[in-house]
């Protein structure tokens, strides 16, 4: 009989608005779960049978019932709990990964006074994690995504003659795009909010101070700074998606070209991904 290498299954997208509620003002929280299990599941597949696999409703209640013990908090420590009661309470499961985003709400603002218990839809910025764990070890993986950022100037000349915008002192004129990071912690033990405050204010300093020659250069700065910040953090991978502006060509307007009047460009899209691990 042909042998199974390797299964899993598991459910995506449970999405839930949590309300933490403190006097008159309150923090929402809307969080998104996936999870993929791995165990001894052959059965279900060579025999149909289901025992030992989780029900997408008993998924749903472990779910509903850690968020009102942990959701309030950090989602990393959300999905800490979350792959532990799965683990404690499913023994056919051998191996957990919970994936979680959470989406920003922003508070609304009225007369110069931010509201309590009113707020509107935040920035396409998304906070991630991704908890591995067999029971005995668990692996925390945290990041970001969709953060949209743009620079205006402060580049540094490309080495080369590569040149994007055929300007005569080769330096880039424009830089937008969006940056998704994730970093890898050597413990589970840590702090999670203010590694990851950090960990974005070190990748925003580094976009907007450093002279990068190219996307590469930059992406390869941020990486750096965060591992010499952070021991805990064991490795580092970012992203960025550019978002294609050319200048115009106003040539035949009868105009000079300026360096001050971009158009978007449906592609190509450039995409520039690098791992940065620490030197063991």
């Amino acid at each position: 009989m042909p042998r199974i290498g390797s299964s899993c299954h598991g459910e995506s997208r449970l999405r839930m608005l949590r309300v933490v509620r403190r006097g008159d003002r309150h923090d929402p929280k809307e969080l998104s779960v996936s999870f993929r299990f791995e165990g001894e599941f052959a059965a279900a597949f060579r025999e149909g049978r289901a025992e030992g696999l989780l029900p997408g409703e008993t998924l749903k209640n472990i779910v509903h019932r850690a968020a009102r013990d942990y959701g309030a908090g950090e989602i990393e420590e959300f999905g800490l709990a979350l792959s532990e009661r799965v683990l404690s309470q499913h023994p056919a499961v051998t191996r957990a990964r919970v994936d979680i985003t959470e989406s920003p709400w922003a508070r609304l603002d009225l007369a110069g006074r931010a509201q309590g218990q009113v707020f509107l839809s935040g920035t396409p910025e998304l906070k991630t994690t991704a908890i591995t764990n067999n029971g005995r070890q668990a692996s925390v993986v945290s990041g970001l995504t969709r953060l949209s950022m743009m620079r205006t100037a402060g580049f540094a000349p490309k080495r080369g003659d590569g040149m994007d915008d055929g300007t005569a002192d080769g330096l880039q004129r424009l830089l937008v795009g969006d940056l998704s990071a994730r970093w890898t912690y050597s413990s589970a033990d840590v702090t999670f909010r203010t590694y990851r405050e950090g960990v974005r204010a070190l990748v925003m300093e580094t976009f907007a101070r450093h002279a990068g020659r190219s996307t590469q250069h930059t992406l390869y700065a941020m990486a750096d700074l965060v591992l010499a910040s952070y021991q805990e953090i064991t490795d580092v991978t970012l992203r960025l998606q550019e978002r294609p502006y050319r200048p115009a060509d106003l040539f035949s307007a009868g105009v000079d070209n300026a360096e001050d009047l971009f158009v978007a460009a449906e592609e190509p899209v450039g995409i520039v991904e690098v791992t940065v691990e620490r030197d063991s």
